[in-house]
């Protein structure tokens, strides 16, 4: 006699993986969304005001890099400006101009940037003195 599952078996429990997946993986990539959301606002804040600090501290700022150390793999650091791209369009931009600090959010630049909006995260400017 021959051990083994029959074809029945095999593809019942192949429907069954298939239906836990179906609900599992888009929670899996929700979870995901929300933890890179909450990273980039305390990314964004902790740029802000370490800018802020480093401005009031020395009258100037040359390049943002002397102020602020952010993950590369998430921020494009320039001399004055921090850019996140969502997929390859620029979502939250961090830049000095003269004495203000500017953030911009495009909220219809992908679904992170949508879900930085809903967070609260909105296009402002900051006066550096």
């Amino acid at each position: 006699m021959k051990k083994g599952f029959s074809l029945l078996e095999l593809i019942f429990a192949i429907v069954v993986i298939g239906i836990i997946a179906s609900f599992a993986i888009p929670k899996y990539l929700d979870t995901r969304d929300s933890a890179l959301v909450s990273t980039l606002k305390r990314d964004i804040s902790t740029a802000i005001t370490s800018i802020q600090s480093y401005h009031l501290q020395n009258g100037s700022i040359s390049k943002i890099s002397d102020a602020v150390t952010l993950n590369t793999t998430n921020w494009t650091i320039e001399d004055l400006k921090i850019t996140y791209k969502d997929n390859t369009t620029d979502c939250a931009i961090i830049e000095v101009k003269e004495s203000k600090l500017n953030l911009t959010v495009s909220a219809d630049a992908g679904d992170i940037c949508k879900k930085l909006d809903e967070a609260g995260i909105k296009t402002t400017s900051y006066d550096l003195f």
